[in-house]
């Protein structure tokens, strides 16, 4: 198929044509292939040429992924994923133009308002002057925000806003690593002790004690020696 010749004719056919329908501006030459804003590089296309045309360029330019992906992205879907035709893609952007036509002045609830956010928190929304709360910043979304320590509270780095999971200070983090640290070698100790006593009084092997407990046996090994004073003052053994 000459998909060249179909896309011609059907830029041509809307150029001659004058109509009150709705249409979508369309690059003739698409931007990502040099083409310009220029008046000359414009044409009025409806919802349905609109889309059969972007098709027409995929077929007629197959290695161009801009193209690719200005064609997918007019592709509306259900909720059962089954891609819709053009005709059904031309009658709701006709539908969602008239009402966004009737959404004017004080029909529409944005009018007057615009976006702010709480750098702290990240909140945002939009208010009227009067109504922005102390502290918010112009604009929907910052590009950094502050993170604080879960722990004590204060500042502990800037980030990312798209970065929200909870951080710990520095000085936090080294005390809970402490913390830890002690809590592991509390567990440890009582462990090897239990296998300190299995060994020595129920005459158990330090093979068959790694595989219950599922400890690596040399580890056994190396734990006993780090508390064998300790196991000998408790057991006499």
């Amino acid at each position: 198929m000459d998909y060249q010749r179909h896309y011609d004719l059907l830029i041509e056919k809307a150029k001659q044509r004058t109509t009150d329908l709705y249409t979508e501006r369309h690059h003739i030459v698409p931007r990502c292939l040099g083409g310009t804003d220029d008046r000359d590089n414009l044409v009025a296309l409806t919802p349905e040429e609109h889309y059969v045309a972007h098709q027409l360029l995929v077929k007629m330019h197959p290695d161009n992924n801009s193209l690719v992906h200005a064609a997918i992205m007019m592709i509306p879907k259900s909720c059962s994923h089954k891609q819709r035709s053009n005709k059904m893609y031309g009658w709701l952007k006709r539908k969602y133009q008239a009402v966004c036509k009737q959404r004017t002045g004080a029909k529409n609830g944005s009018h007057g308002r615009r976006w702010y956010h709480n750098p702290i928190t990240h909140d945002n929304g939009k208010f009227r002057e009067d109504e922005i709360p102390e502290g918010w910043e112009l604009g929907r979304v910052p590009k950094t925000r502050d993170r604080f320590c879960r722990s004590c509270g204060i500042k502990a780095d800037t980030a990312p806003a798209h970065l929200t999971k909870e951080v710990f200070c520095q000085s936090c983090k080294t005390k809970e690593r402490k913390e830890r640290a002690k809590r592991d070698e509390k567990y440890d100790y009582e462990l090897i002790k239990k296998i300190y006593q299995e060994h020595k009084i129920g005459k158990v092997g330090y093979y068959t004690l790694a595989q219950k407990y599922g400890i690596n046996k040399w580890s056994i090994y190396d734990y006993i020696g780090r508390y064998r004073e300790d196991l000998q003052k408790e057991f006499g053994v």
